[in-house]
């Protein structure tokens, strides 16, 4: 290749990963050390080229989340192999591969959203009677992505919810497999990253104490026909829930008026929030006989709290409308159109919905008693759709890229806090600097643009904890 010519024919050798070519190109270049930088440059190239194909994928949703971080794993493999194979592992070379990987993931929030995702079906399922060696190799992987995201904090978030649907669920494979991924994390971003990570796992363990204890308080009390098991959270720890508690049932109200006055005669000095948005029930459901039968049908449904006082409904009234469930349930309005469309699924189809197509039409749509709903199983889970499929509205579709607006939130203190924090410190510093220094204490996290730091800045002068120079509004003072 002539120097200074294109570098076509090198980007066809690492297409097909022709290592043993690309081995005695690099060998050969290195005589001349400036030429190397042609072979860096189509490395470079080729693995934004393929990183954005696989963004492009999914934000036309052709690819799930799951297949959008295997494909970056694939990719990571691929041209790791290229580079310490043929390129003899140089620096230069990883450091243009680490910044070409890095290039594409940060584009907008959705890389960290992604892994999340794939991190949750690992852990759910991906890894469930792995050995520990199978467990260190896939975790390792996923950390290699995860130091090329700049949101850490997006992905933080993210991961937390998951984990919270994982713990309170019980739908974690392996306890091991969990706390050596909060391990890592910590290993990677300090305590403070997994400080609540580890608060989550913690209140789990007391939860299940708790739990054990009213177990055996309970014997003293008389039969009571609902039972009740709860974990007890701490608020800082657990991703918000501002959700109003849902109108429960009189006798599952009645069984969480008794845990609770347990609790705080107990515990003095707390206070229990109920968060209905999150839990679940076991709801033992009888059908009349089919034809051809005297036998009356039992089954066993494991629902959401939120399908539970739906179904609850249908005790005494055979058809409600969706404005009727609405009054009488007090559930926000895309969970109860997510739930009720979940109840009448052609596989679960517990309720008839007035109504053609998947969604709900308005308040006059009505829902009846499927007294011919039938199924092979006793015990019958019943899913959830997604929340696309019950809604027509935009605002139901995820995974868009941008940052949720509690880790904006989050964002603002941190940054604010942050540049408190070193004008304290330093009493006087210039914009430059402190943008420098800023985005030095943050990176951890996020990386935080220019802009946003100015904005902080303006905000932190209004409320007196700064001040400008008066010879140059540039420099900026603490006002102690």
């Amino acid at each position: 290749m002539p120097a200074g010519g294109d570098s076509s024919e090198t980007s066809v050798v690492i297409d097909h990963e022709r290592i043993k070519d690309l081995a005695s190109m690099y060998n050969l270049f290195s005589r001349v050390p400036s030429s190397v930088n042609h072979l860096r440059d189509a490395l470079s190239e080729r693995i934004k080229i393929d990183g954005r194909a696989l963004v492009k994928d999914q934000e036309n949703n052709v690819a799930p989340p799951a297949a959008f971080v295997k494909g970056v794993l694939a990719m990571r493999e691929r041209f790791h192999a290229v580079v310490t194979d043929a390129m003899k592992g140089e620096k230069k070379a990883q450091k243009r591969m680490k910044e070409s990987f890095e290039d594409f993931l940060n584009a907008d929030a959705r890389a960290a959203n992604c892994l999340a995702v794939y991190v949750d079906e690992l852990l759910r399922v991906g890894l469930r009677g792995a050995d520990e060696r199978k467990v260190s190799m896939e975790l390792d992987r996923v950390i290699v992505i995860f130091r090329y995201l700049s949101d850490k904090d997006v992905f933080e978030a993210y991961y937390k919810n998951h984990l919270a649907k994982r713990l309170l669920g019980n739908k974690s494979g392996s306890e091991e497999a969990e706390r050596a991924m909060v391990s890592l994390l910590k290993a990677e971003c300090g305590y403070q990253f997994t400080s609540k990570l580890e608060g989550m796992f913690n209140d789990m363990r007391i939860s299940k104490e708790t739990a054990e204890k009213y177990r055996s308080h309970k014997k003293s009390l008389n039969n009571t026909p609902v039972d009740v098991e709860v974990s007890v959270l701490t608020t800082g720890y657990w991703p918000s829930q501002n959700v109003a508690p849902c109108i429960l049932p009189p006798a599952v109200k009645a069984a969480m008026d008794r845990f609770q006055k347990y609790y705080l005669n107990t515990y003095t000095g707390r206070k229990l929030s109920w968060q209905t948005s999150t839990g679940s029930a076991e709801i033992r459901a009888t059908f009349p006989p089919l034809k051809g039968s005297s036998k009356t049908r039992r089954h066993d449904l494991s629902v959401t709290t939120y399908q539970m006082c739906i179904l609850v409904l249908f005790n005494t009234r055979d058809t409600l409308t969706l404005k009727q469930i609405r009054d009488e349930t007090n559930i926000p309005e895309d969970e109860l159109r997510r739930h009720l469309v979940s109840l009448c699924t052609p596989k679960h189809r517990i309720l008839r919905k007035g109504s053609k197509g998947k969604g709900i039409s308005g308040d006059d749509d009505t829902f009846t008693y499927n007294a011919d709903y039938t199924s092979k199983m006793t015990r019958v889970k019943v899913p959830m759709v997604s929340m696309r499929d019950a809604s027509s509205s935009s605002s139901a579709a995820k995974g868009d890229g941008s940052v949720p607006l509690s880790v904006e939130e989050d964002r603002r203190h941190l940054l604010e806090a942050a540049i408190v924090r070193i004008m304290k410190a330093r009493k006087v510093l210039n914009h430059n600097d402190l943008v420098a220094e800023v985005t030095k204490q943050l990176s951890g996290r996020f990386v935080p643009p220019p802009q946003f730091v100015k904005k902080r800045v303006e905000s932190l002068i209004e409320r007196e904890y700064l001040e400008r120079d008066e010879s140059d509004r540039r420099v900026y003072r603490y006002m102690a």
